[in-house]
């Protein structure tokens, strides 16, 4: 085979990984402004609704060892379309089972699955990429975290503002559909792995806990952000100005990605987190300000 019909191969590879994580993403996140106000539809209120939105965190976290040890030890493209396949069918789940007990199973489940999908996308996307270019193709990839993160939920928001709950987990069910159809594609081959034994020991990695715990406690302001905004729009009496916040929040994302690479490259990160931190804990602050319809 060729060197430019390799290449070719590579490039419609990365591109499909590209547009499924994109959608894989947009559809979970797009999920999140939907779950807290179906739950109240369904009668499920107050600090049970938190519960439900726990669950998968939980289980995400205590599954990752397991999702690692999976994508290392077995073919990651076909772990990842069995999963991606099982993270699919939790979307008609909320519809099939609206029972809070359920709703936390299903949540849970979601945790798990995604664990894996989340996990498999970078690396299969590394693992297609040709070696002079991994680290300009991540980088690239990495947009699809940030996209995902602040369209994914304006989605959500738009979609069920003109549909019912029900209606709108059917279509981001659609969106996951889509994004395994994408994947099918792709076909990566990958040769026999010899498999070791699984140990919870080696699968955590002692140098990174510092960073994964610093990156919990900023996804958790985050994450309450996204999940609860509609309910406090609701509250607020400020519910048509909230897909301008999803806006904002794209154009905010995307605008800063390539000034936040160069600072990085240029070895002045440390400078960039405490000033993001800071930007960060104002913002938050700020919700502690707002009244009926306006800020004061």
């Amino acid at each position: 085979m060729s060197m430019e019909k390799t290449e070719k191969i590579w490039n419609r590879r990365f591109i499909l990984l590209f547009i499924t994580n994109l959608l894989v993403l947009a559809a979970f996140y797009a999920s999140i402004p939907i779950i807290p106000v179906y739950c109240q539809e369904i009668g499920i209120t107050g600090s049970k609704v938190g519960i439900v939105l726990t669950a998968m965190s939980i289980a995400t976290v205590l599954f990752r060892p397991v999702a690692g040890y999976l994508l290392d030890n077995f073919n990651r493209y076909r772990v990842y379309l069995l999963f991606l396949a099982l993270f699919c069918l939790s979307f008609p789940a909320f519809i099939a089972f609206p029972v809070f007990s359920l709703l936390i199973g299903i949540r849970s489940y979601m945790g798990v699955v995604y664990s894996v999908c989340g996990s498999a996308t970078m690396t299969l996307a590394g693992d297609v990429l040709p070696v002079a270019k991994i680290t300009e193709g991540i980088s690239r990839f990495a947009f699809t975290v940030s996209i995902g993160m602040t369209l994914g939920p304006y989605v959500g928001l738009q979609v069920q503002s003109n549909m019912s709950s029900k209606a709108s987990f059917l279509t981001v069910f659609g969106i996951t559909v889509a994004a395994l159809i994408c994947v099918s594609c792709c076909r990566i081959r990958y040769p026999k792995v010899e498999r070791k034994k699984f140990s919870v020991k080696e699968s955590i990695y002692g140098p990174a806990l510092p960073f994964m715990f610093n990156m919990m406690f900023l996804m958790i302001p985050y994450g309450a952000v996204i999940s609860y905004s509609s309910i406090l729009a609701q509250e607020k009496n400020i519910t048509s100005f909230l897909p301008y916040f999803y806006i904002c929040l794209v154009v905010g994302m995307l605008a800063s990605k390539p000034s936040t690479q160069k600072a990085i490259d240029a070895g002045t990160h440390r400078l960039l987190v405490y000033s993001s931190l800071v930007v960060l804990i104002v913002t938050m602050l700020s919700f502690l300000f707002w009244k009926q319809g306006r800020i004061c």
